[in-house]
């Protein structure tokens, strides 16, 4: 089976673009395999071309390889530096280890919190779509 997660933006298109490798969550997740990462309706964030990242659609598949406790080490890797100066003593939460990023074509979808079971249309891959409208990894 598998399972989509929604995800704020820009997180999402970070994670699309390889330059997101940990989901810093409250809850541990078993599995492992593609997981069909969903960005958010909202926020609308812009590129800094000034083209909307998509969002309230499915932008990428990864692969879960790991879950295991969120460290501090860990924040670089979760695009959370800017959280640093809000953590006293060690971070609560769980690291998710995503890998093998593929951008699709962006498929409209409404999300959940939660990890669900994927029952969307099969995805189509479209490699250096985040580069064309001005998203790239920095």
């Amino acid at each position: 089976m598998l399972y989509a997660l929604s995800v704020k933006q820009p997180f999402a298109s970070q994670i699309a673009i390889g330059k997101k490798t940990i989901e810093w969550r409250s809850k541990p997740f078993k599995y492992r395999g593609d997981l069909i990462i969903c960005a958010s309706a909202s926020p609308k964030p812009k590129t800094p071309t000034g083209q909307p990242l998509p969002t309230g659609a499915a932008i990428c598949i990864v692969t879960v390889v790991d879950c295991r406790p969120f460290t501090k080490a860990d924040l670089a890797a979760a695009c959370c530096l800017d959280y640093l100066e809000y953590i006293y003593g060690p971070p609560t939460g769980w690291a998710w280890i995503l890998e093998n990023p593929r951008e699709v074509e962006p498929v409209p979808v409404k999300g959940i919190v939660a990890p669900w079971p994927w029952k969307g249309p099969e995805l189509v891959l479209a490699p250096g779509y985040h580069a064309g409208i001005g998203f790239i990894k920095g």
